[in-house]
């Protein structure tokens, strides 16, 4: 029964659910902003780095006046088989283009691949064609291009033909590159496995001088009709095995017996070296059978120049010879060993950041002595033993990629902590806590007593510095412009210790300034503690800089369609 005149005490008031849910949207939109950001620079980069291959430049446009003399400009690759139209002064099409990039850059001649552009008229037939760039030694691309037939081959075959490779002209000397080029311009427009040197399978008949009971060849294994191993059929080419000789690899096969611990035969499926040689070492490997009967221990212990005795094609005979003993080697090493998931060095990463976590985030942050042995401790073994930090160079370079694959689990575990608990938690831990360089600073300022302080206006205007660093190395990498992004930030010089003059002149000029300036470096130099401050900046309450950095970012996503 109530009593008058009194109240009755009643549960305490609910938490504000509003205020909370206001708080988890706008972390969850800031978080958002930087994964747009990523994306936005991803797909800008995969666009520039197509339109690369795809566009043609000034140089081209000249060759290609040289067979349409009325040529004024290139437009942009179109189509299905993003072929560029060849414009007249009138804008009006009077022919068409198209180099032999990206889809030649697979196919490898004498030393690397090649680049050609066909110029073909209005209907569509070749009108010449031309190298347009080489990664192959200078000596086979020169005589490739002397050769007055070679590049004229194609002339006047229509487009839809030059899918088939058939059986293109190739140059004396100059095989391997000539015959890449060649491929090179199949595989542009549509044939299939033109990098592939050695293509097609072992033909049955072939087995079946070896083990005349083989029916079929499964991977490795050669089998009877009944199922049963008859032996094991090694082939270098689907091994990975490339021995060069006088001027390219061969096509090996090895078999051995069904116990797999002695050689029946070899032989040349196939070969990218010269003739005779290939005849020559060909025919001893088939007459001479210099490797039949003998165990897979003498021949891994045989002296180059020893087995295929062949007068004149020693080259070629030595290649088949190292071929043969890197296939038993490849086949018989051992499985290898998955290393474990963390090593010791990755555990007190790890234990590492969580301190630095239960640091930042327990009731101890405020305590000084506990803030400066963390701090001693996040040098020592964060900074100069680890040499773990995260930065832009990293940021930029996960999302030009795409992907944040083959990172090391502790980077990754840092950089989710970095940005993750400002966002939650209105918190910044890594920059006040985990970062080796702050806590460096932190240290540094311990040497006075008195520190200096900035006029406010000078405070305000330095502390946009990391900001117009953050905006200028984004924007350079927007643009595809090859910065070494991680120059920009001193984390760097833990790591790898003083190589760049740059990295070490920021490294060292924040440091210094940290005895006089509390926190210099952090406060007006630093692009990714800029953005974890913004991340951390009035939970729950939209800012002037949200808007910005939306429209930023809003802006970025147009940068992929940027002429």
């Amino acid at each position: 029964m109530k009593t008058p005149g009194r109240t009755t005490a009643g549960p305490p008031p609910a938490p504000d659910s509003g205020r909370r849910g206001k708080r988890v949207l706008l972390a969850v939109y800031r978080l958002g902003l930087l994964a747009a950001a990523f994306f936005a620079l991803h797909f800008t980069t995969v666009r520039r780095e197509a339109g690369k291959d795809a566009a043609l430049d000034e140089r081209a446009l000249a060759v290609v006046k040289s067979y349409l003399p009325a040529a004024v400009s290139l437009g942009p690759p179109e189509g299905d088989d993003r072929v560029s139209a060849v414009l007249d002064a009138r804008g009006e099409p009077v022919g068409w283009a198209a180099q032999t990039f990206p889809e030649a850059r697979p196919v490898t001649g004498y030393a690397g691949p090649s680049n050609l552009l066909v110029v073909f008229d209005l209907a569509r037939r070749v009108a010449g064609v031309t190298l347009l760039g080489s990664a192959d030694t200078s000596g086979h691309v020169a005589k490739v291009v002397k050769d007055p037939d070679f590049l004229s081959q194609w002339n006047g075959r229509p487009q839809a033909s030059l899918g088939a490779a058939g059986e293109p002209r190739i140059v004396s000397g100059a095989s391997l590159t000539s015959e890449a080029m060649a491929r090179g311009l199949a595989a542009r427009f549509g044939a299939a496995g033109m990098d592939q040197w050695f293509p097609g399978e072992v033909p049955l008949e072939t087995l079946r001088e070896w083990f005349p009971g083989a029916a079929s060849l499964a991977g490795t294994r050669v089998l009877a009709a009944d199922g049963g191993m008859l032996g094991t059929l090694l082939r270098s080419s689907r091994m990975g095995v490339s021995v060069r000789g006088f001027q390219g690899a061969s096509d090996v096969l090895l078999a051995l017996d069904a116990e797999g611990r002695k050689i029946v035969g070899a032989a040349m499926q196939g070969s990218r070296d010269n003739e005779p040689y290939i005849t020559d070492v060909r025919d001893s490997l088939l007459y001479d059978q210099p490797f039949a009967g003998m165990t897979v221990d003498d021949a891994l212990a045989l002296e180059s120049g020893t087995a295929v005795l062949v007068s004149g094609a020693s080259r070629t005979a030595e290649s088949v010879e190292e071929t043969v003993k890197e296939m038993l080697r490849r086949h018989f090493a051992p499985p290898p060993v998955e290393p474990p998931l963390l090593g010791p060095r990755d555990g007190v990463a790890l234990a590492w950041i969580a301190a630095g976590l239960v640091v930042g985030l327990g009731p101890w942050r405020g305590r000084k002595r506990v803030r400066t042995t963390f701090a001693v401790i996040s040098v020592a073994a964060g900074g100069l033993w680890l040499g773990l930090m995260t930065g832009q160079d990293q940021w930029i370079k996960w999302s030009m990629r795409g992907s944040a694959a083959g990172t090391a689990l502790p980077l990754l575990a840092l950089t989710a902590a970095a940005l993750l608990i400002p966002a939650a938690f209105g918190k910044n831990v890594y920059c006040a806590h985990v970062c080796p360089h702050g806590a460096a600073q932190q240290l540094l300022g311990h040497l006075r007593k008195r520190r200096f302080a900035l006029p406010p206006k000078l405070h305000r205007a330095l502390g946009g510095l990391p900001w117009l660093t953050l905006g200028l190395l984004w924007l350079l990498a927007f643009l595809g412009l090859g910065f070494p992004f991680a120059d920009a930030e001193p984390f760097e010089v833990w790591s790898t210790g003083f190589v760049a003059l740059l990295p070490v002149v920021i490294f060292a000029g924040g440091l210094i300034a940290a005895v006089f300036l509390p926190q210099a470096y952090c406060h007006y130099g630093c692009p990714t503690g800029a953005v974890l401050k913004f991340l951390a900046s009035s939970p729950g309450r939209w800012t002037r800089r949200d808007g910005i950095a939306g429209a930023v970012v809003a802006l970025a996503w147009l940068a992929p369609f940027w002429p």
